[in-house]
């Protein structure tokens, strides 16, 4: 059986998730605590060197990667395919996924350490600070997180990453204004690829910003909520210790957000 080694809100890790109960492919799911650091231990390290979520193990061979991974498992796994039938809309899914793995993800990353992580960062003394940040393996990583932690939302990394989901909510409104999904009239791995980060933007309380500018985002996000693999792949992994983080975001971040989006 496939093994997941996966965090219970890891979007990289979701986006697999969603796939394989998409596709019906049973798995065993292998728990890493991401807020201990664990992904950073030794044992795991030998599986993924970058130190994040998910890989997956098939036959002891690790695969790295969420987007790979995607597509590992439907070239493993034909049935229940997919990939949209014409070649026109698989080329707008692999755009989609290629601009989640170069823009959405650093910049929900940003923002989520921004709003849901700082203060347990701020909250520890400096060294272990120093510990925490050392422990990313890759430098690039560690800058971005340090500069994050360091200023919050007035960093200028996440003053971009705010903008950046502002066109990204966009763009969505404006494929979905011509098809039910997102590469087309059939759910796609690019839906599967997406709908993290969108459920991100509603759990940090964000999502309703674009509530009458982008209805049909909202309403497609709504129809992602009612398929079977989303309560399977999100809702049922959310522990008590994550609904936590998320309530303890500040209720002012939906108002400074939208400051950012609108230039002011």
């Amino acid at each position: 059986m496939l093994k997941l080694y996966e965090g219970s809100t890891s979007v990289c890790a979701i986006k697999v998730r969603l796939a394989l109960f998409e596709k019906e492919i049973p798995f065993e799911s292998c728990p890493i605590d991401l807020r201990a650091g664990d992904q950073f231990n030794q044992e795991y390290l030998k599986l993924n060197p970058k130190g994040v979520v998910p890989t997956l193990v098939d036959n002891s061979t690790p695969i790295v990667e969420s987007s790979i991974i995607m597509q590992y498992v439907e070239d493993k796994h034909s049935e229940r395919s997919l990939l949209p039938a014409e070649p026109f809309d698989r080329a707008r899914m692999r755009l989609w996924m290629k601009r989640i793995d170069d823009e959405v993800h650093p910049s929900i990353g940003n923002l989520t350490f921004a709003t849901v992580h700082r203060n347990a960062f701020l909250a520890l003394d400096a060294a272990a600070q120093s510990e925490y940040l050392a422990k990313i393996p890759d430098a690039n990583r560690r800058q971005r997180r340090t500069a994050v932690f360091k200023e919050g939302l007035d960093a200028p990394i996440v003053v971009g990453s705010v903008k950046q989901f502002g066109k990204l909510i966009t763009d969505m409104e404006s494929a979905l204004g011509d098809a039910e999904y997102l590469a087309g009239n059939a759910y796609s791995l690019a839906d599967a690829a997406m709908t993290p980060y969108v459920n991100r933007l509603s759990d940090l309380g964000l999502l309703q910003l674009w509530a009458e500018s982008a209805p049909l985002v909202l309403g497609w996000f709504d129809a992602i909520k009612a398929r079977g693999s989303f309560a399977q792949g999100v809702t049922e992994y959310l522990t008590e210790n994550d609904k936590t983080a998320f309530d303890a975001i500040d209720p002012t971040t939906p108002q400074r957000v939208a400051h950012i989006l609108d230039g002011t």
